[in-house]
């Protein structure tokens, strides 16, 4: 490609295979098509779903996720027929397959991916097991097939086993080494290169920093001074047990008959939701899914946002959501949602997994509203999350990788 041609705004194909359930690399996606039409890019998609075909199609899923010569063949001719200059994928697993990368290359396009997850390492991708952070796939004998024997992905060795093979098979293949990667957060760039100095998958110099964008388009509501707000501390997020659920559970029943403690409010859905509901307490309500506009509203309304995970999270979106909504959080001292609260300044941070801890930090929510000021946690939030820096990040990168190809 020309000077002239680089300098210019390329055309983009996004790939994307949604799960099936729909979760937030599905909002990515669609953000990511957004933005890049807003600014001026051509965009081309191609979406598989892991849903899709009937039982052969099923059965032979497996593998189709190791290497679909069906993703490989409409990716390539997708690319020659749209003069697509650049591929850009979310997610692969199981119906894209990594063969969009081989495709890519057989066209002659340079391809990225942004990384939601720790997949390449671990084939759960979020390197926990059995609620607590586990690291055994990327450090300890046997690499990624620990996956299997502890059935880590959909607690089905089955579905572990093709997990770790598609990975273990295009490390010898070399796959990841062609490709240019985004890390969400430096927490987790930091880890992927931690990981890569003991199995090389990737070539370091191709890894990227870029965040989701976690600030809604358009006007903010007002900002409210946070003495000026309800009593309730709001948690979003799937209903589930790495979510740090229970912690939050239990806590608020230890809370319970403590007049001053604020009411929980739990926005989401998921597998721990009947547990959830028969074990809360007067102060928890259940307010379901609801719209992401409503959300906000909630957040500025709201004391603080609730972010107990147990995992690593590959990116924290409510705590940064909720920063943007000038709105602290109460987050546990652990991966992206611990790095992401300034304990004392624009949140708080307690032990993972630990109700008592989490009830100390509630209850220090006094003296943080003293000194927090929501228009400064509101600033920078807007500065590390907001849409035309989110873009302008995304542009470096595309030209980056452009002039490397």
């Amino acid at each position: 490609m020309n000077s002239a041609g680089r300098e210019a705004r390329p055309a983009v194909l996004l790939v994307h295979c949604r799960y099936r359930l729909p979760g937030g690399e599905d909002a990515v996606f669609a953000a990511d098509r957004a933005m890049l039409e807003a600014h001026g890019h051509r965009v081309v998609t191609y979406e598989r779903s892991n849903d899709e075909g009937g039982l052969a199609a099923k059965l032979l899923l497996p593998l189709r996720a190791v290497f679909s010569l069906k993703t490989y063949r409409e990716v390539k001719a997708l690319i020659r027929r749209e003069k697509i200059e650049i591929v850009h994928v979310h997610n692969t697993l199981f119906a894209v397959s990594p063969s969009v990368f081989w495709a890519a290359r057989a066209a002659g396009v340079p391809a990225v991916q942004t990384l939601h997850n720790f997949r390449l390492f671990c084939p759960n991708g979020v390197l926990l097991r059995e609620g607590k952070v586990c690291e055994d796939c990327p450090r300890q004998k046997g690499g990624l097939f620990n996956a299997v024997r502890h059935g880590c992905y959909r607690n089905s060795r089955v579905q572990s086993a093709v997990c770790a093979f598609l990975y273990a098979f295009h490390r010898l293949l070399g796959t990841y080494r062609r490709v240019h990667l985004i890390a969400l957060t430096e927490f987790d760039k930091e880890k992927l290169l931690e990981f890569n100095a003991r199995h090389p998958v990737f070539d370091p110099a191709k890894l990227y920093l870029r965040p989701n964008a976690a600030v809604p388009e358009g006007a903010l509501p007002p900002l409210r001074p946070l003495a000026a707000r309800k009593n309730q501390v709001v948690f979003a997020g799937r209903l589930e047990e790495l979510k740090g659920l229970r912690t939050a559970i239990e806590a608020w029943r230890l809370l319970e008959n403590d007049p001053a403690a604020p009411k929980l409010l739990l926005c989401g859905a998921g597998p721990l939701e009947g547990w959830a509901r028969e074990n809360a307490g007067e102060n928890v309500e259940f307010l379901g899914q609801i719209p992401h506009e409503a959300l906000c509203a909630l957040l500025a309304e709201s004391r603080a946002a609730l972010a107990p995970s147990l995992c690593y999270e590959s990116f924290a979106l409510v705590p940064a959501e909720a920063h943007a909504m000038g709105t602290p959080v109460i987050a546990s001292d652990l991966g992206n949602v611990g790095a992401m609260v300034r304990d004392g300044v624009d949140g708080l941070r307690f032990a993972p997994g630990d109700p008592e801890a989490l009830v100390n930090a509630v209850r220090r929510l006094p003296d943080l509203e003293a000194k927090a000021d929501p228009a400064a946690i509101r600033a920078e939030a807007v500065g590390r999350f907001g849409q035309e820096e989110n873009y302008r990040e995304l542009a470096e990168i595309y030209q980056d990788v452009l002039v490397k190809s």
